[in-house]
């Protein structure tokens, strides 16, 4: 991949304001939120990160057009999206992004083209897309960057037990709630978005002697709410964090500070984290402890294969560990367990071979 998206004019998504005004209007319709009296447009049901992930491909697409001169706010959206249109807007995409990137846009700008003209056939789209899956390889494979979760959990609480050792005082801030991260990662993997919106009295709340979390399925991916406890072996670490860590990163200031209002992690300048803040100490802390980068998304690959190696017999709880609608999804993306036991089986059959006699060998 070259350059960067964001600063690259060709490769940003136009926002909704910037559509031609007939999509817009189209658009504005199918998101209108019912009520009793009413119902809602044909988006309404739909979680908002389904929503902001078809308005980014229709963006995205319309950028490319723009580029290329091709956009007429007058054209039907038939004679703007055509099939050797998207066939060019692919070839352009596969210069720049992962062949996954390319198929989340394709089925992104599909799904959003259903949505602003229903009557039209746009399975053609998918027949695009499905030959980009055919050749899909992808741009990071996975299985050498895994780790077991123990291992990451392990790191979370070594960097808390860490604390009493830190000279500067901002520094210990910083490991606590660090470790506290990645320990709550490891035992509770969440997607980064969810992770980094934890509340207070919202998303993490007490209930008798317990803590859980709560994410409404609006906020989620997969439109599944998650309520899961509060892991048990970081109840006490957590209520430290509340007591004497996060008041005290409350109370910074810098610069750029901004409202924390109940966000559950705090910056060093008493705002609340961001997602690419979030994502940035996990990178830094995995790669100075196990000299790889173990990216926060990661953690989900890593806990799915660690169930599947260590507890086979329970390996269909993966899928609601990272709320997945069912195990197929875990399965072919988080996976990366097969590989490696027949790696181990493998090695185990060479071993067996050198404790026979030569002549035994079939």
């Amino acid at each position: 991949m070259t350059g960067h998206p964001h600063r690259s004019p060709d490769r940003r998504c136009k926002p909704v304001d910037e559509w031609p005004q007939r999509d817009r209007d189209l658009w504005l319709a199918a998101i209108r939120p019912g009520d009793v009296l009413e119902d809602g447009g044909q988006l309404s049901p739909r979680s908002e990160f389904t929503v902001r992930h078809l308005a980014t491909a229709y963006g995205r697409y319309l950028t490319w057009l723009d580029s290329r001169g091709l956009l007429d706010e007058r054209d039907a959206l038939a004679n703007r999206i055509t099939p050797a249109r998207v066939r060019d807007y692919v070839a352009a995409l596969e210069r720049d992004n992962a062949t996954s990137t390319i198929i989340n846009r394709t089925t992104g700008l599909a799904l959003a083209a259903q949505v602003l003209n229903p009557q039209e056939n746009w399975s053609w789209i998918y027949r695009i897309t499905a030959l980009v899956r055919a050749r899909h390889k992808s741009a990071r494979p996975k299985r050498h960057r895994l780790v077991g979760s123990g291992v990451l959990f392990d790191l979370g609480i070594e960097l808390m037990s860490r604390v009493q050792s830190e000279k500067a005082h901002r520094r210990r801030l910083i490991t606590y709630r660090d470790g506290l991260l990645i320990a709550l990662l490891a035992a509770r993997p969440l997607r980064i978005r969810n992770l980094a919106g934890l509340a207070l009295d919202r998303n993490v709340m007490r209930r008798g002697e317990a803590w859980w979390i709560e994410v409404g399925a609006a906020e989620t991916k997969t439109g599944e709410p998650i309520e899961v406890p509060w892991p048990q072996g970081l109840a006490t670490y957590f209520e430290y964090y509340l007591s004497d860590i996060r008041p005290v990163l409350a109370a910074r200031r810098g610069r750029w500070t901004r409202p924390i209002g109940d966000a559950l992690w705090l910056s060093t300048d008493g705002s609340p984290m961001s997602i690419k803040a979030i994502y940035d100490r996990v990178i830094i802390n995995t790669q100075a402890a196990l000299g790889q980068r173990i990216n926060p998304h990661l953690f989900r690959d890593c806990a799915a294969t660690s169930i599947a190696i260590d507890d086979p017999a329970h390996v269909g709880i993966a899928s609601q560990l990272l709320g997945h609608r069912s195990y197929s999804t875990t399965e072919r993306h988080y996976n990366q367990a097969r590989a490696v036991e027949a790696c181990r089986q493998y090695q185990a059959f060479l071993i067996s071979l050198r404790r026979k006699p030569f002549g035994l060998r079939a």
